[in-house]
């Protein structure tokens, strides 16, 4: 590893890059009832459109997973923020179907990238003596830009003319800077003599399942409801609850659970570790209830309140079964055991939200969300009498 003599600026710039890569992954979310407008889009088809991102999302795990390791973070952090532009310049010049499903693949690939890179890499630009900057640093810009990015969607949508593209040359222009400001930081990690680029396995060990079965429960339905709220809720908003147009509206309460997140990440390491795990997931069952009663009450106060509890307690939960998979597996597993965990709560974005726009079509976009948060409750339920009969944390 090189030393840190970069300081906070090269610090600092690893978290622009990291969070404008986060960002453009949810810019979209207040878009897509515009989306539904112009093109005649389905509630399906805009939960198959948000579904390519998780696609592109696991595939870079899978693909790039180990290759830090092997060239550098540096050479990656440019790549992601290559196919992040990319991502949004097709977004440009999108007019229908196809570039829309091909800007959606090249975000969740450049994020995919990023959630195995940039975490490491922005804990080691973090100045000598600052490790802890670097965890919360890297926690704000992956959690803190997913959240940030439907209000930075909403604002463009507002602020500028043609809101079903200039909100991504907008993003393209952050991007832009990120990479002028990443490009002269040094290389933070380290470079194998002779690199192999190869796909990173799945692995869960014997000894690592009694934790990781009711972790990765966990993280599967804290994501399903990240990506019902990412992928559904403007429809339901605006359909349900009448606020059509309300695109600022519309994006705060999107991205307001992985704000939340965010929260709950920074302060799982306050809790005594033995009760992080059960804590987070027991905040995230009483949220995920709580959704649930919100939606069928279709009170928008009572559905911040929810998202605000379920956010603070999937942040947790995900950090703490994140640090309890990793002590648990054997040395030489950890990678793989890691890249299993974040591809279980990848999968849980994207299959089963596609399930809600199967289903709102026969029934409705409300029963169709009403099931689905129960379900979502149901899991978390499971998980958290798991970790409880478990009686520990490893």
């Amino acid at each position: 590893m090189t030393d840190r003599a970069s300081g906070w600026g090269s610090f600092l710039a690893g978290i622009l890059a990291f969070a404008s890569i986060m960002l453009g992954a949810t810019v979209p979310t207040p878009i897509y009832p515009l989306y539904a407008a112009e093109y005649g889009f389905s509630q399906l088809m805009i939960t198959v459109i948000f579904a390519a991102y998780a696609v592109g999302v696991i595939g870079a795990l899978l693909l790039t997973g180990p290759w830090s390791e092997q060239v550098g973070r540096k050479p990656l952090l440019i790549g992601g923020l290559a196919l992040s532009a990319a991502s949004s310049l097709v977004f440009a010049l999108a007019d229908g179907l196809p570039l829309i499903l091909l800007g959606r693949l090249l975000s969740g690939l450049s994020v995919g990238i990023y959630t195995s890179a940039a975490t490491v890499a922005v804990g080691e630009m973090a100045p000598e003596g600052h490790d802890q900057a670097g965890t919360l640093g890297a926690t704000a810009a992956n959690m803190g830009g997913l959240g940030l990015g439907p209000i930075f969607g909403a604002v463009a949508i507002l602020a500028l003319p043609d809101p079903l593209h200039i909100p991504y040359v907008a993003h393209l222009v952050l991007v832009a800077v990120a990479l002028v400001c990443l490009w002269p930081v040094p290389e933070p990690g380290e470079r194998a003599a002779h690199p192999r680029l190869r796909p990173q396995g799945l692995a869960v060990p014997a000894e690592v399942r009694g934790v990781f079965v009711p972790a990765g429960i966990c993280a599967f339905s804290g994501f399903m409801i990240c990506g019902f709220l990412t992928s559904v809720t403007p429809a339901y908003l605006g359909e349900v609850l009448g606020l059509e147009g309300r695109h600022l509206l519309i994006g705060a309460v999107t991205g307001l659970v992985f704000l939340m997140s965010c929260v709950g990440q920074s302060l799982e390491g306050k809790l005594p570790r033995r009760t992080r795990l059960p804590t987070g997931m027991a905040l995230l069952l009483v949220g995920l209830l709580a959704i649930t009663a919100a939606l069928w009450a279709q009170w928008l106060p009572f559905l911040v309140a929810a998202i605000v509890v379920a956010g603070i307690g999937h942040g947790i939960a995900f950090r703490g079964g994140l640090t309890t998979v990793s002590a648990a597996s054997p040395k030489g597993t950890v990678s793989a055991v890691v890249a299993t965990y974040f591809v279980v709560a990848y999968v849980a974005i994207s299959i089963p939200v596609v399930t809600v726009g199967v289903l709102s079509a026969p029934f409705g976009l409300l029963p169709a969300g009403i099931g689905f948060a129960a379900v979502a409750s149901a899991l978390c339920a499971l998980s958290l009498v798991l970790i409880l009969r478990r009686g520990d944390e490893a």
